[in-house]
């Protein structure tokens, strides 16, 4: 179980999922939550596992309710398809009536199981490295394309960026670039690339990087991301006509687990870069204007706002959210391999709700 820091604000609200609008879908979603969004009245949820998203109501002040589930596999054209559908969602954010994707782009290691398998087998799966293309996925649909799946089942055309078995959009702009080159094709949870961030305003797309951390520097790409038809394109970002900038942030040697909007900055959800339990902190920092292709920031200009629970072996604080409370604006923090006193019923699971300091 997690240590909530002495005199802590945070309270727990409930993510009733399941329901008869599910079909037992939740029984698993709990425990795998890796990204949360909130917009168009409606909390966003996503697993690291599958193809879905979750969404659920706001009951009341203590609780969310009322779980559907959309399948992604009938809204995106999937690389692979339906065969190995898994996304690996990993952001989440909505913006201008749209809900936006972000698979984690990564690679992938098999992780040996030395209570099921023998010596040789777990040394296989060491050497086993997973490439699946259905990670490749940036993409929005609008939320009322959604209302409409569920009210009639009509179909919906998502909008994303070329991915397809073997290229991406995005990861063709990187593959020669100077810091991230190497990293490219290193699994994630080894210090590899690996999105799990996205925050978003208009054109103006920020991708927030659990790995490479560079000697202690973490990482941040900001995109410009252009409807194109029934499709998403790169644009160009100002008179130099980059198609990428990136952003290295001082987070404590930490990588990016999550990013929110909020007034103008970025609160940037920090935390182990590898498979480890480690420290989690929630902190605030303001993009850079100008044209420089990369920008460079000391500790001093991305402070630590909040100190978040961190569990041993439970409770990895993987998506949050801003939600507004009476008192000003709320961070919702949800978290992957929940501590069983987070768990109720046979579906629910608990998040946490704080408020943040120095807005209002």
């Amino acid at each position: 179980m997690a240590e909530l820091p002495a005199g802590s604000p945070f309270r727990r609200v409930k993510l009733a999922l399941g329901g008869k609008h599910t079909a037992g879908r939740a029984d698993k979603a709990r425990s795998d939550l890796s990204a949360v969004a909130f917009g168009g009245g409606y909390l966003w949820l996503a697993t690291d596992e599958g193809a879905k998203i979750e969404r659920l109501r706001r009951i009341d002040e203590q609780e969310f309710g009322d779980h559907r589930v959309f399948d992604l596999t009938r809204l995106l054209k999937l690389p692979v398809g339906e065969a190995d559908p898994e996304i690996d969602i990993e952001g989440l954010a909505v913006d201008d009536g749209h809900l936006w994707i972000a698979g984690s782009h990564s690679f992938t290691r098999d992780k040996p199981e030395l209570g099921e398998n023998g010596q040789e087998e777990a040394l296989d799966e060491l050497a086993d490295i997973d490439r699946n293309p259905n990670r490749r996925i940036l993409a929005r649909i609008p939320l009322a394309l959604l209302e409409a799946v569920e009210q009639a089942g009509a179909p919906v055309c998502a909008a994303r960026l070329r991915a397809g078995r073997k290229r991406s959009a995005l990861l063709d702009v990187l593959r020669d670039d100077r810091h991230l080159a190497p990293f490219m094709a290193v699994p994630a949870k080894e210090n590899g690339f690996d999105i799990e961030g996205v925050a978003v305003e208009g054109e103006r797309v920020m991708l927030g990087l659990r790995g490479p951390v560079l000697r202690g520097w973490a990482i941040i790409l900001e995109i410009r991301v252009k409807p194109h038809g029934d499709r998403l394109k790169l644009g160009r970002l100002g008179p130099g006509g980059l198609r990428y900038r990136k952003h290295f942030l001082d987070l404590d040697g930490c990588g990016i687990r999550e990013l929110c909007l909020l007034d103008g900055d970025l609160l940037v959800l920090a935390g182990p870069t590898m498979d480890l339990d480690g420290p989690v902190r929630l902190h605030r920092w303001t993009p850079p204007g100008g044209e420089a292709a990369e920008t460079i920031t000391g500790r001093d200009g991305c402070p630590v706002l909040l100190e978040l629970p961190a569990g041993h072996g439970c409770d990895h604080a993987e998506g949050a959210a801003v939600l507004e409370g009476p008192d000003g604006p709320q961070l919702l923090v949800v978290y992957d391999s929940p501590a069983k006193d987070r768990l109720f019923g046979t579906r629910g699971v608990q998040a946490d709700l704080m408020p943040l300091p120095g807005f209002g």
